[in-house]
C-alpha cells in the first residue's frame, strides 16, 4: 500500500499511531495502579524479596515496633512475582501496624510453604480501631486494597481483619507454581526404562 497508495498507507500509520499512543496510556495506568506508594519512578536496583525480609525487620525494630519472625530456615526459593508480591504484603502490613495498632503494639510475621503454597501471615497485638486500619468502608487508604490486588492477580487469597480479644491479622495464600526448567520428581518417567 506504501508503494501504490501512499494517502492510504499514511492514513493507516496514523491510526497505527494513534492505537499505540492509546494503548501505552493504558499500560501506564495500570503500572500506576500497581506501583505501592513511595516506589521509585525507575527503580535502580533488584526488586526486593523474602531474603531481605531481615532487613527490613530490622528497619521496622529501629523505629520502635518490636517485631518476632517465625520462616522456616530452609524454605525453598519462590517464583520472583511470589516472592515480591510476600515482601509487599509483610511490608504494607507492619506498616499498617506501625500506623495503626497503637502505643505499645507488637507484630509476629510467620511464612511457611504449605503444599503448593507460601502462607504469610502479619499479626499484631495493637488497640487501634477497624476504622484506623484501612477497613471501614469509607475507604481509609490503598494498603489492604494494594494487598489484596497484589495476591489475587497471583491467583491467592488475601484476608485480613481485626483478631478476636484485640490486634489484627493479615493471611495471605499465595500458590506456588512449578518453575519452568525445574527437573522433575525423581521416579516420574522412566521407571521402566522406557523414554519420558
Amino acid at each position: 500500500v506504501m508503494d501504490k497508495r501512499p494517502d492510504q498507507a499514511k492514513e493507516a500509520l496514523a491510526h497505527v499511531r494513534e492505537a499505540s499512543r492509546s494503548a501505552l496510556g493504558e499500560l501506564r495506568a495500570t503500572v500506576g495502579l500497581l506501583r505501592q506508594s513511595g516506589d521509585p519512578e525507575a527503580p535502580t536496583e533488584p526488586a526486593p524479596g523474602l531474603a531481605v525480609l531481615g532487613e527490613l525487620v530490622d528497619k521496622v525494630r529501629r523505629a520502635g515496633l518490636p517485631v518476632e519472625v517465625a520462616c522456616a530456615d530452609r524454605l525453598t526459593p519462590l517464583p520472583a512475582a511470589v516472592d515480591l508480591a510476600a515482601y509487599r504484603v509483610i511490608q504494607e502490613a507492619l506498616t499498617n501496624v506501625q500506623k495503626h495498632a497503637g502505643p505499645g503494639a507488637k507484630a509476629e510475621v510467620s511464612v511457611v510453604r504449605v503444599g503448593g503454597t507460601a502462607e504469610v501471615t502479619v499479626l499484631d497485638n495493637g488497640t487501634g480501631r477497624a476504622e484506623d486500619t484501612g477497613t471501614a468502608a469509607d475507604g481509609g487508604g490503598h494498603g489492604l486494597l494494594g494487598m489484596r490486588e497484589r495476591v489475587t492477580a497471583l491467583g491467592g487469597t488475601l484476608t485480613a481483619g481485626p483478631r478476636y480479644g484485640g490486634g489484627f491479622r493479615v493471611h495471605a495464600i499465595l500458590p506456588v507454581k512449578a518453575r519452568t526448567g525445574e527437573p522433575e520428581s525423581p521416579g516420574a518417567a522412566g521407571r521402566t526404562g522406557e523414554r519420558p
